[in-house]
């Protein structure tokens, strides 16, 4: 493998987590399926902070969406012990992602519409304690 100072074909990779989260989700993940963005040895400052920056963005970006990935497969009718499954966690866990970001967005009115409608977070919620999963008291 050609190390990653003299390789002129490289894509330009971002080394700040802002510099990252701009390119977008769909192009870091690109980015990071990119074996040829990421030599193996010879590894400079920039390939580190390269990788480190377009993971975490990365990371973040899945983080952000993991929420609106469980409320879908839940009004797919996916089982909940496959949502749980998917997830790697508990549907504890996953109710309590889901029900954070589902409470924001039951109440983020955009031109007049909710990000979720009441039916879509009733309906879910109702999935959720249908297998004794609530909203966990503090």
């Amino acid at each position: 493998m050609i190390p990653s100072h003299k390789r002129s074909e490289a894509p330009e990779r971002p080394i700040t987590f802002h510099a990252a989260e701009d390119i977008g989700a769909f192009q870091l993940a690109e980015l990071w399926a990119d074996r040829t963005a990421w030599p193996i040895s010879e590894r400079t400052a920039y390939d580190e902070l390269a990788e480190l920056a377009t993971m975490s963005a990365l990371a973040m970006w899945l983080a952000r969406w993991q929420p609106i990935a469980i409320h879908s497969a839940v009004l797919a009718g996916a089982r909940m012990e496959s949502i749980a499954g998917a997830l790697g966690n508990s549907l504890q866990v996953a109710f309590d992602s889901w029900h954070e970001w589902a409470s924001r967005q039951r109440d983020f009115i955009i031109r007049g519409k909710p990000g979720i409608t009441e039916d879509e977070y009733e309906a879910v919620a109702r999935r959720f304690a249908a297998v004794g999963i609530k909203p966990t008291v503090l």
